[in-house]
C-alpha cells in the first residue's frame, strides 16, 4: 500500500496538472497551469526560509518522492534507483527516495510542474521535455551537435553545466545531473546511404518545431505523429520511417517493421535529473554535498548501463534482419550543414549567448 505522503503528492499533482501529454520518446505536452517562478521569486522564497542549516554527525531524516513517465527497464529508472540506493546507504537509512515510474504521478508535463511547485521532490525526463518550462533547453534540439557520445558526455559534465544553472534556477529546478541513451537514429524501409536517398521519405518526428524543420531541410517529409501510433503507421505504410534512440526502437519493436537502421546520430537522447530548487537550497550543506556525490555516481552508472544496452539493442535489430547503415564522413558533414538553419531558429528564439557557450564547450571537448 502506498504511503499517505505519496497519496497526498498524487492528489496535489492531479490538482496542478494541465491536460498536456508526453510520450516515452519525449513528445512534448503543453503546460496549462503552474507558471515557472522567476529567479527573483525563487530566491526570495529561499531567503524567507532562512539560510541552509548545517548538521553535525547524524544526518536529518528526509523522505523524497521521484517521478518519471517511463518504465522500470529504462536508463532513467536505473539512474534514480542507483541514486536512491547510494543515499540510503551513505545516510544510514535516514535519506530515502520513493520512485514512481510509468507515469504513476502524472505525465512528464504534469510531474515537472509538480517538481517546480514543490509537491514532488525529484523528476527525470528529457531535455526536450523541459523546453516548455525552460525555453533555453532548445539548444539541445540543434541537430548534429556532437561528434560522438564521449564528446557529448564531456560537455554535460563540464563547465557548460554551470552556464545552465541560471536558467534552471529561474525555472524552479536544481539540475542534479545528466545521463543519456546515446543518440537518436533513423529507421526506414528504404536504404539511406546519401542525402538524396531521404528525398520524399515520410519520416515520423516528434511534435517539435526544430525536429520538423530539420527533416524537411534534409528533403524528407517530416510527419508529426503520436508515439503510440508509430508502429501501426510503419506496419500499414502510412510512414516510411521514424527516428528514436535504440532504446525506443527495440522497446517498441520497430525492428519488426523496419528494414534499415541508419546511424545518423542527429540528436543526443539526453536524460535530465532534477530536484525542486527551494528544497535543494534549503538542505544542510553536508546533505547537499551527499546529494551531489550520489547524483554524480548515479549518472555515471546510468551511462555505463546505456552503453551496455545499446550494444544489445543493435544486436536485436540485426537478429531481426535489420541492416545497420553507418554513414560516411561526407554524408555526416552534409547533415550538419543542413542543420545550420535550425541553429538560426534556436538563436532567434533563445538568444545567442547560450548557443555560443554550448558551441564553445563542444569545441573544447574535441
Amino acid at each position: 500500500m502506498r504511503k499517505l505522503a505519496v497519496m497526498v503528492a498524487v492528489s496535489m499533482v492531479i490538482s496542478l496538472a494541465g491536460c498536456g501529454s508526453s510520450g516515452s520518446d519525449g513528445g512534448k505536452g503543453s503546460s496549462s497551469s503552474g507558471t515557472p517562478q522567476t529567479e527573483t521569486q525563487v530566491k526570495a522564497q529561499a531567503e524567507d526560509d532562512g539560510p541552509a542549516p548545517k548538521t553535525t554527525g547524524e544526518f536529518p531524516e528526509y523522505h523524497w518522492t521521484a517521478a518519471m513517465s517511463v518504465a522500470e527497464n529504462t536508463i532513467n529508472y536505473m539512474m534514480v534507483e542507483k541514486f536512491a540506493e547510494l543515499l540510503d546507504e551513505r545516510s544510514g537509512g535516514r535519506i530515502t527516495v520513493d520512485i514512481y515510474p510509468g507515469g504513476q504521478l502524472g505525465n512528464t508535463t504534469e510531474f515537472t510542474e509538480a517538481v517546480i511547485g514543490g509537491s514532488i521532490d525529484i523528476g527525470t525526463g528529457m531535455t526536450t521535455d523541459l523546453v516548455d518550462f525552460i525555453p533555453s533547453y532548445a539548444v539541445f534540439d540543434m541537430p548534429n551537435l556532437f561528434a560522438d557520445v564521449e564528446q557529448m558526455r564531456a560537455v554535460l559534465s563540464g563547465d557548460f553545466v554551470s552556464d545552465l544553472d541560471e536558467y534552471n534556477n529561474q525555472g524552479g529546478i536544481e539540475m542534479l545531473g545528466f545521463s543519456d541513451a546515446g543518440f537518436r537514429q533513423l529507421t526506414s524501409n528504404k536504404p539511406v546511404h546519401q542525402l538524396a536517398d531521404l528525398s520524399g521519405q515520410k519520416i515520423r518526428v516528434m511534435t517539435n518545431q526544430y525536429h520538423i524543420a530539420y527533416w524537411n531541410a534534409l528533403g524528407a517529409a517530416a510527419t508529426p505523429m503520436q508515439f503510440t501510433e508509430v508502429f501501426m503507421g510503419l506496419q500499414q505504410g502510412t510512414i516510411d520511417g521514424e527516428e528514436n534512440p535504440y532504446m525506443n526502437i527495440v522497446g517498441n519493436n520497430m525492428q519488426e517493421v523496419q528494414k534499415y537502421v541508419i546511424e545518423t546520430n542527429h540528436i543526443g537522447h539526453i536524460i535530465t535529473f532534477f530536484m525542486n530548487y527551494n528544497l535543494y537550497q534549503g538542505l544542510p550543506e553536508d546533505v547537499r554535498v551527499l546529494v551531489d556525490e550520489c547524483a554524480e555516481e548515479a549518472t555515471a552508472y546510468a551511462n555505463s548501463k546505456a552503453d551496455e544496452s545499446i550494444a544489445e539493442y543493435k544486436k536485436t535489430c540485426e537478429d531481426a534482419g535489420c541492416e545497420i547503415i553507418v554513414l560516411d564522413d561526407k554524408v555526416m558533414g552534409e547533415l550538419k550543414e543542413k542543420a545550420s538553419m535550425v541553429y538560426d531558429m534556436v538563436r532567434e528564439n533563445t538568444g545567442d549567448e547560450l548557443v555560443d557557450q554550448l558551441l564553445a564547450a563542444i569545441n573544447e571537448a574535441k
